[in-house]
């Protein structure tokens, strides 16, 4: 039997990417990693396309069959409702995935296709067809694969008081180096030499100290700070932050919410 009904998932269940955009533990893991995939071999970070188009709830799926019509599944059976034909099922609406191959629609979709299926995403299993639906069979249950173990209880955030600093971050990533980041309620920026750090460091502290902080621990500040965790990587050895305004992941981006 399924988790939930249709449609009928409370949120605080779920992993939230974004704003309208929650999915299963299990589904927002595989998830991360065929933007990581996509990213390494393609050079094209695949974004979820701005709506509900993870999670998708009752109340959403009534709203969009009024708005689209038949274009919208029938409100209590969508893919997007986390069952689907009698079974527990996660779907995301892709944005993006036509730039795996710019104006090669057939090798955009070919490699598209075999990212998802690496990762254990079907594609291509909804009527009437679309190409930017993907489906997971397997929502709640953490691959082996995912670098953090999500835990659906930080999807509340805490509320910040005004009160709260910035941090300065001295982020210890290894064999990398060191990465220098402010980090404030709903941004972290990332620090590079044009920035000139130290200055930035003076401009947002009460202090003088770098946090020290190792590259295992920084999900936990980035929650606490209302981050998404999805916010980073490395890119030719160097540390990026995905800019939400572009979609770009390079050094010296700042994310915001």
């Amino acid at each position: 039997m399924p988790r939930y009904e249709n449609g009928r998932a409370p949120l605080s269940d779920l992993v939230k990417l974004a704003d309208q955009h929650y999915l299963p533990v299990g589904t927002a893991a595989r998830w991360r990693e065929v933007q990581r995939l996509a990213w390494e071999k393609y050079g094209v970070w695949l974004v979820i396309t701005p709506g509900w188009n993870g999670y998708r709830p009752l109340d959403v799926q009534i709203q969009y069959r009024k708005e689209l019509g038949i274009w919208a599944a029938v409100p209590g059976y969508s893919s997007h409702g986390l069952t689907y034909q009698g079974r527990d099922c996660a779907a995301i609406d892709v944005n993006n995935w036509g730039a795996l191959a710019p104006g090669n629609e057939s090798l955009a979709w070919a490699r598209f296709v075999a990212l998802c299926r690496i990762v254990g995403f079907i594609v291509d299993f909804v009527s009437p067809r679309e190409l930017w639906h993907i489906g997971d069979y397997d929502p709640f249950t953490v691959p082996a694969f995912a670098s953090i173990v999500i835990n659906p209880g930080t999807t509340n955030r805490p509320t910040l008081s005004e009160e709260d600093d910035m941090l300065a971050l001295n982020i210890d990533a290894g064999p990398n180096g060191l990465v220098k980041a402010t980090l404030g309620p709903g941004i972290f920026r990332h620090l590079i030499q044009d920035d000139d750090p130290e200055w930035v460091k003076n401009v947002v502290r009460t202090d003088d100290e770098w946090t020290h902080v190792p590259l295992s621990r920084l999900p936990i500040l980035l929650r606490t700070y209302g981050c998404d965790l999805n916010i980073w990587a490395f890119v030719d050895g160097k540390f990026a932050v995905l800019n939400p305004d572009d979609g770009s992941v390079r050094p010296g981006n700042m994310w915001h919410r």
